[in-house]
């Protein structure tokens, strides 16, 4: 129940309580005093209803200018604790937060509701600091990270080419791949923590044009064919008609590619993984089919939150950031789409 109703409530109850044993007290008082006056049992009742009536009209009126008091009272403490509620639910997390401003009188000027306020927007203060250091942060941690790495990564590709530097043992050419595929992995982890921080600050850049749906999703097969071959999965192309759309033909590259290296992850040798697209209702369903292990129904609503895990077991095996889905879903959320999963 709100504040003003439970007041009032109360108030009411305490009042009619307080009203019936006051009123009987009175009574009682009044009749035992009046018995040994002399006068009559009728004289005596026509009194002590004078009295009642009396005391119930003055009560009446007590009553409901107290009850009109507290009302008034109790909107004074509500409303600006519903304007606060109000404002606090249009806060964005991760953004920019607003300081809460709320009209108050003078005389409510240093009221414990407007100490509230002042320490709620003081709250507000400290976290805009906060967010704006994590920022600063990881633009420079990211700087400096990708710099280093793209000449690592850079010398490990060039390393593997013999015309260049000569040929390499077994256990060098072992090595080098070892480290590209390492400083691979870093950098896509890096490219994820970018993109969740964009996403978040609605800062990530969208450039829709008329894609050919079909000739995405080939190429998407042609990339991963290798991948799929190393380890041994049967990759599917399912698309059976000619699609066409407008959309960022990059971002929803990106999505798939998130999606497929998640399957693979998962998807035991021998397995298959199916990628497709539809038209449906006016719109293109695109879809990646697995028969990996599955998605216990208790995980799945927290499947595309970040840094979300199936269990610490998969975490070790299969490392990542946990972020690759979250950033799936708001890539597809920005381009007015939705994902979602069916798993048994």
């Amino acid at each position: 129940m709100k504040i003003r109703p439970k007041l009032v409530l109360s108030f009411s109850v305490i009042f009619i309580s307080a009203f019936i044993s006051s009123s009987y007290i009175a009574h009682t008082t009044i009749q035992s005093s009046l018995v040994g006056s002399g006068l009559s049992n009728e004289q005596i009742l026509s009194v002590l209803e004078n009295i009642g009536m009396s005391i119930g009209v003055v009560s009446a009126i007590i009553g409901t200018t107290a009850i009109f008091v507290v009302y008034w009272v109790s909107s004074r403490i509500s409303m600006p604790m519903r304007q606060l509620d109000s404002q606090l639910k249009f806060q964005k997390v991760g953004h920019h937060l607003e300081n809460i401003k709320i009209k108050r009188n003078s005389i409510d000027k240093n009221d414990e509701i407007y100490q509230v306020i002042e320490t709620v927007n003081s709250m507000i203060n400290k976290l805009n600091k906060l967010e704006e250091k994590k920022e600063e942060l990881l633009a420079i941690i990211t700087h400096e990270l990708k710099t280093p790495l793209a000449a690592m990564l850079g010398y490990s590709q060039v390393l593997q080419k013999p015309k260049i530097i000569g040929e390499l043992s077994p256990e060098q050419t072992k090595a080098i791949k070892i480290i590209n595929k390492n400083v691979t992995n870093l950098k896509k982890m890096i490219v994820d923590l970018l993109d969740s921080q964009k996403l978040d600050l609605e800062k990530m850049r969208f450039e829709k044009t008329f894609v050919d749906i079909t000739k995405l999703i080939e190429k998407l097969e042609s990339n991963n064919q290798k991948l799929m071959q190393e380890k041994q999965i049967q990759f599917v192309n399912s698309t059976h008609e000619k699609i066409h759309t407008i959309t960022d033909r990059e971002r929803i590259e990106q999505v798939f590619n998130h999606l497929i290296l998640n399957a693979v992850d998962f998807v035991p040798k021998g397995g298959q993984i199916e990628i497709g697209a539809q038209t449906k209702d006016e719109e293109v369903l695109f879809y990646v089919k697995d028969n990996g292990l599955g998605i216990p129904l208790d995980k799945q609503k927290d499947l595309f939150e970040k840094f979300s895990r199936l269990d610490p077991f998969i975490t070790r095996r299969h490392g990542g950031t946990g972020l690759g889905l979250s950033i799936c879903r708001g890539i597809i959320k920005e381009l007015s789409g939705k994902i979602w999963l069916q798993s048994q």
